[in-house]
């Protein structure tokens, strides 16, 4: 609406462009916002997330029974909040593993149950997220495959202790989450 006969600014000028200042890309002389914000993973990811979604798949070393794969679905399996500025965090992830079949029986599934609090930071271009636990400096990498405002979709693997049989076992497991807000 640029008038060049105009002798003063009235303030009437529409200058379009993203206003939100949390925005990759704010424009602060922008007054009308035209849809074209982009945010960082890090605003996408703060605030709190369900795992309504969990695929897993690990190998296990079980004494006398030997090597067995563990693998399958979880729904309703925890919940994570990430929080920014601050790239502090916390979860819980709370599931039953699918029964492991030995010799034509089946046996019961392992609870996993794994609650921690620590920090965050995003690497390979925002690509990455890096977690550390607070209480024992382990870290876990998970790849962002998706994140936008209300879903988020990550893989990673994270360490975990079975404890069956009288024995405790040392192991990681792959998974893929689903998180919603």
């Amino acid at each position: 609406n640029y008038n060049p006969d105009a002798k003063k600014d009235d303030n009437s000028c529409v200058i379009l462009g993203c206003t939100d200042p949390l925005a990759e890309n704010y424009n602060p002389d922008a007054t009308d916002d035209n849809g074209t914000c982009t945010y960082s993973n890090s605003i996408l990811l703060n605030g709190d997330w369900n795992i309504v979604n969990l695929e897993y798949q690990t190998q296990i070393d079980i004494p006398i029974l030997g090597s067995q794969t563990i693998s399958g679905n979880a729904s309703d399996a925890g919940t994570w909040s990430f929080q920014y500025p601050e790239y502090t965090c916390s979860n819980n992830l709370n599931f039953v593993t699918e029964g492991i079949d030995i010799f034509g029986q089946t046996l019961p599934g392992f609870p996993v149950n794994i609650t921690s609090e620590g920090t965050w930071e995003l690497t390979n271009n925002d690509n990455n997220i890096i977690i550390t636990d607070q209480s024992t400096g382990l870290t876990s990498d998970y790849e962002i495959l998706s994140v936008q405002e209300n879903i988020c979709f990550l893989s990673g693997t994270i360490p975990l202790v079975i404890d069956t049989l009288g024995f405790s076992i040392n192991s990681e497991i792959d998974i893929e989450l689903q998180l919603n807000k």
